[in-house]
């Protein structure tokens, strides 16, 4: 059966998704069973709209940057806020603390939605707000897992923000900081953004992904580090994880 234009294109993609260290003309045209012709044409076309690149020096190909983009598009069109608010609602019952949502946009944590606790301590976030990412729980999970070039990126015209003496205000200790959470799989914010409030956070996937922040704060007197430890770390990463499985 003849193949058509778009199904030799899609092929064409789903190779180089394959191999993305890249490949030669001649390795493409023999891999897919094309003439190398007809693989050159596919390229040229998918070049033009910035979905192939080629590297100058050994003349292979890749996926450009325009996919990674489209990725992007899509990750952030998921509604996480709609897949979590059940979620949400039972977290909060279980901890009756204040429970946040937040995602990374521009280089800040932004609040999506937020459950706050009917007494005690009232937090001055609301959904909307934004703030640094550094100096708060939910902003080191979505920092976590970015190459620390865009990590540096988001400072590289100002400092870190130092809110209070607890929060980090070096690049190098806030880069050790991000690495013990990858490697534990939540944050704490002690006292680093707000004086007299703790958090704890995990992180909300979509196909590995890291796409959302899931967090409990509240008073230093209600939150104290025992309770995160023994109680707040399981019921957040518990509930992040049930989250996750309903975005993949």
């Amino acid at each position: 059966m003849n193949q058509t234009a778009l199904e030799k294109s899609l092929q064409t993609i789903d190779l180089l998704s394959r191999h993305p260290q890249g490949l030669s003309l001649a390795e493409m045209a023999d891999r897919l069973e094309f003439p190398k012709s007809t693989v050159h044409r596919i390229l040229k076309t998918f070049i033009a709209y910035g979905y192939v690149s080629q590297n100058r020096e050994d003349r292979k190909y890749s996926l450009g940057f325009r996919f990674l983009s489209m990725g992007s598009i899509i990750l952030n069109n998921l509604d996480v806020r709609r897949a979590a608010g059940k979620y949400l609602r039972k977290l909060h019952q279980q901890c009756n603390e204040t429970v946040h949502l937040s995602v990374l946009r521009r280089g800040r944590v932004c609040y999506i939605d937020k459950i706050q606790k009917q007494t005690g301590l009232s937090l001055a976030t609301y959904t909307g707000f934004t703030t640094e990412p550094h100096a708060t729980g939910s902003g080191k999970i979505l920092l976590s897992e970015l190459p620390p070039r865009e990590i540096k990126s988001i400072y590289m015209q100002k400092p870190l923000k130092k809110y209070n003496s607890g929060t980090i205000s070096d690049m190098a200790q806030l880069l050790k900081e991000l690495h013990n959470v990858r490697r534990q799989g939540y944050a704490i914010d002690n006292q680093e953004h707000t004086e007299g409030v703790r958090c704890v956070a995990a992180p909300i996937r979509a196909y590995g992904k890291i796409v959302a922040a899931l967090s409990i704060s509240g008073s230093v007197f209600a939150i104290k580090m025992e309770r995160i430890e023994g109680e707040l770390i399981g019921l957040v990463l518990k509930t992040a994880q049930a989250i996750s499985a309903e975005m993949s």
